[in-house]
């Protein structure tokens, strides 16, 4: 069978409505693009203990990774490739913090409950380095209360080189 990918389109098997056959042949993909929107965070109080936190001198890199193995748990029915949440020392690549998250999690809000723990126990950071948008978004109104400096930058070497480590050990 011919399936024109280059239009969007996608190949498809899956079973019958009369739940005793199988059905395949060409289908549009369910979406063409990844839409995606800036976490906006309501609580005035937090926002306003955000714009009053002190500043600090540390330089940072933030991301979320898919981890890139099959890790099995008893609370879900099939094994699953969980996401990572990071924070990270841009100078020495230290890992100052990661979380690894559920299927059910919002990587993107644990990666800003990090970034704001970090905030409230050390400062607001001078910048705060991600590797793509979707990342950048997510962090823009934290960084923009706190005057902390979003730069996006091709590679995040302190993070990649913690990535590459934990693949490693598998």
């Amino acid at each position: 069978m011919q399936v024109d990918f280059e239009s969007g389109n996608m190949f498809l098997f899956s079973f019958g409505k009369d739940k005793k056959t199988w059905e395949f042949g060409e289908e549009p993909l369910p979406f063409t693009s990844f839409q995606f929107g800036n976490l906006l965070i309501t609580d005035e109080d937090l926002l306003s203990d955000l714009g009053k936190a002190p500043k600090c001198k540390a330089v940072l890199e933030a991301d979320v990774s898919v981890l890139g193995a099959s890790i099995t748990d008893k609370k879900y029915d099939r094994p699953a490739n969980p996401a990572l949440s990071l924070l990270g020392d841009a100078n020495t690549g230290t890992i100052i913090k990661f979380e690894m998250l559920g299927p059910e999690d919002d990587a993107i809000v644990m990666l800003a409950e990090i970034l704001i723990g970090f905030i409230f126990q050390f400062g607001a950071p001078k910048e705060i380095r991600v590797s793509n948008i979707i990342v950048e978004a997510g962090l823009e109104q934290i960084c923009n209360v706190c005057g902390i400096k979003l730069r996006r930058v091709k590679r995040l070497k302190g993070l990649e080189d913690f990535k590459y480590s934990i693949q490693r050990i598998r």
